[in-house]
């Protein structure tokens, strides 16, 4: 437990402008003070659209506001940035305090941020969520410690279908894989951490120990583009999953995360929906998902939680290992995905079609798969046009993307 709480609530070391040496840009240091914690469904009244009123264009003109469960965070049409914010009430003077962080989605460049709303405007929308007037003023800094004015005024609400439609906008093996990180991929931070960068699902990798225990790991074997130098080599496979947990480091210095680690702290630290499971191919790796995905879904159920975990199965391996196990497919409450062609979609009962991206809108394909009440999601979409395109033109029910603020921006701003 103290090991999650500090994981939870501690940022990394401040690091402004340049990478770290192992090409992390990690979350900077964050303080806000003493301050009341405020409910999240509290801080969910806060979204919405807002355009700035005070400050420096430099960091957009319009911003998406969304709520996390710790976090307020705004999403600019300005180069992919973003701002990721702590919040509270100030006991001494009831306002309504935010301290955080802003973002570059595609370069290594960060810097920090505050606002502050006086008492009489953060008690009237605390009580009644009104936000048709609210303002937040602050100061923020690119990263030299001068601050400069900035002001952000509520603009309008997102549309009714933008706000009720459940579009799922996932982390790409976690938030950022192939730019200047905050945290390695597949980890425990970015379980996290991944739903202050604007998603409501995650896309993680899924593989086997020697002990047949599902690891979040997306290479099959020990190499040092995932995991720190160490005197261990070869595959996940050959060791037991306490001796990786002891000798293999992620390279920002986490340790592998195990898929029922992982999927504990998506119900209980997080209100993300959506838990995507890439899956491998390992043998037996089914039977192996059976009974934490289970449990996972039983615990959710326990806490009132909302959550929708899927196996992926992306090639014909899996496929394959999909089939040598009927009891998977049997169990109805044991949700499957594929991105194969819609064929193999119908052939193995899946709920959800993964097509990748460079197969193009796929309208007709699209509208027969929503026909049969079947999800489909694109992936990989990190080109900026190419987002708004699919967000546009198409039917799609999410994406998977690097960089999420685009899509947060794009989906809110023009659904």
């Amino acid at each position: 437990m103290l090991l999650k709480n500090l994981y939870r609530y501690s940022f990394l070391f401040l690091l402004f402008i340049s990478c770290s040496k192992n090409g992390f840009l990690y979350q900077p240091t964050v303080t806000i003070g003493d301050v009341i914690t405020l409910p999240t469904a509290s801080m969910k009244k806060m979204e919405g659209i807002y355009s700035l009123s005070t400050g420096s264009t430099d960091f957009g003109t319009n911003f998406v506001c969304k709520a996390s469960k710790y976090r307020v965070s705004f999403f600019s049409n300005q180069d992919g940035i973003f701002m990721i914010l702590k919040y509270g009430l100030d006991p001494t003077d009831s306002s309504l305090k935010f301290s955080g962080f802003w973002r570059y989605s595609q370069i290594p460049n960060q810097g920090l941020v505050n606002f502050s709303v006086p008492k009489a405007e953060a008690l009237a929308f605390l009580a009644t969520g009104d936000i048709s007037t609210l303002t937040l003023n602050g100061n923020i800094s690119k990263g030299d410690n001068v601050y400069n004015p900035i002001s952000l005024s509520f603009s309008k609400h997102f549309s009714p279908y933008a706000d009720t439609a459940h579009f799922e906008i996932y982390s790409h093996h976690g938030v950022q894989t192939v730019s200047n990180p905050p945290f390695a991929e597949n980890s425990i931070l970015g379980v996290l951490n991944d739903e202050d960068y604007g998603v409501n699902g995650l896309e993680f990798d899924v593989q086997l120990t020697l002990d047949k225990v599902p690891i979040m790991m997306h290479d099959g074997n020990i190499d040092i583009r995932l995991t720190m130098k160490s005197p261990i080599s070869g595959n996940y496979d050959q060791y037991k999953f306490d001796f990786l947990e002891d000798y293999i480091q992620l390279v920002d210095g986490q340790r592998i995360a195990s898929l029922q680690g992982c999927l504990s702290d998506f119900i209980d630290s997080t209100t993300m929906t959506y838990f995507w499971m890439d899956i491998k191919g390992d043998d037996s790796i089914f039977q192996a998902l059976q009974p934490i995905v289970l449990a996972a879904q039983q615990h959710a159920k326990d806490v009132h939680r909302n959550v929708i975990i899927y196996a992926d199965m992306p090639s014909k391996t899996v496929i394959q290992e999909f089939q040598s196990y009927p009891a998977y497919r049997a169990d109805t409450s044991l949700k499957t995905m594929c991105e194969l062609t819609y064929q193999d979609v119908i052939d193995n009962g899946c709920t959800r079609w993964g097509p990748r991206y460079s197969r193009g809108l796929l309208l007709s394909d699209v509208a027969q798969a929503h026909a049969q009440g079947i999800k489909v999601i694109s992936w990989t979409l990190d080109d900026k046009g190419l987002i708004a395109n699919y967000l546009q033109n198409g039917q799609f029910d999410g994406f998977i993307s690097d960089y999420p603020a685009y899509v947060v921006y794009d989906f809110y701003t023009t659904k």
